[in-house]
């Protein structure tokens, strides 16, 4: 039998760092969990040329094995497909894999195959194949129900990111075989709720929903925290 889960791993979507969780990890270690945020290394401000999907899994590894005990991982957005990704939900300690807003990919999936083959429309691509949400449009995009002063301090946080990434193919993803919830964001701007609540909510074991924007871990960090626990204490020690 599994023992409790007591620690959480948090990864972050796209264009972000592990800074985008700083409300959400201190209220995760009031309630017993301890904390780890990953910075993923195609989003940092320099990243390496081999900063792809499975350099992302890499390091989100890394961490999973600095981390005591049975483990959740939460991704967001872009986070999903690391999650996905063999490297990390396959891992022997991972217990649950929480999706908040974030791609499920299935076998084979890229997340850009997943768009149709190409990014969205309001995310710029610079020559040197780097991309950016546009900054004129992600205060209501990915931010829409935070209040002026967390959008100004977010957006001004925001990396660049290569396109490889959302390239790149997951085989053959976790999700498969380790148990999963999908946390529904239901007033998300870029991702539509038909897709959230219909395509990748049921490829997971179980779907909570949060009357959220794209970027719950700002705009509401109490809801999501104790979603995120909820994820963890209703753990069974049987897989799926």
């Amino acid at each position: 039998m599994r023992r409790p889960v007591r620690s959480v791993v948090l990864v972050h979507g796209a264009w972000h760092g592990s800074w985008c969780w700083a409300r959400v990890v201190p209220l995760l270690e009031r309630l017993g969990f301890a904390v780890r945020a990953v910075d993923l290394p195609s989003t940092g401000i320099d990243p390496p040329p081999a900063a792809d999907l499975s350099a992302d899994a890499a390091e989100v590894r890394r961490v999973i094995e600095e981390t005591a005990g049975e483990v959740l991982v939460c991704g967001h957005s872009y986070g999903g497909m690391v999650i996905s990704h063999p490297a990390v939900g396959a891992h022997p300690r991972v217990a649950h894999l929480a999706y908040v807003c974030a791609f499920v990919p299935e076998r084979g999936q890229s997340l850009l195959a997943i768009g149709d083959g190409k990014p969205a429309p309001w995310i710029t691509v610079d020559a040197r194949g780097m991309t950016l949400p546009d900054l004129g449009q992600a205060a209501e995009l990915l931010y829409g129900d935070c209040d002026p002063e967390t959008r100004t301090w977010a957006i001004g946080r925001l990396r660049s990111q290569p396109a490889a990434p959302f390239a790149e193919p997951v085989a053959d993803p976790a999700w498969l075989r380790t148990r999963s919830t999908y946390i529904v964001c239901t007033q998300d701007r870029v991702m539509p709720l038909e897709l959230q609540r219909g395509l990748f909510a049921a490829r997971t074991g179980s779907v909570l929903e949060l009357e959220a924007g794209h970027s719950p871990f700002l705009s509401r960090p109490a809801e999501l925290a104790q979603r995120l626990a909820g994820c963890a204490s209703g753990l069974s020690p049987d897989s799926r």
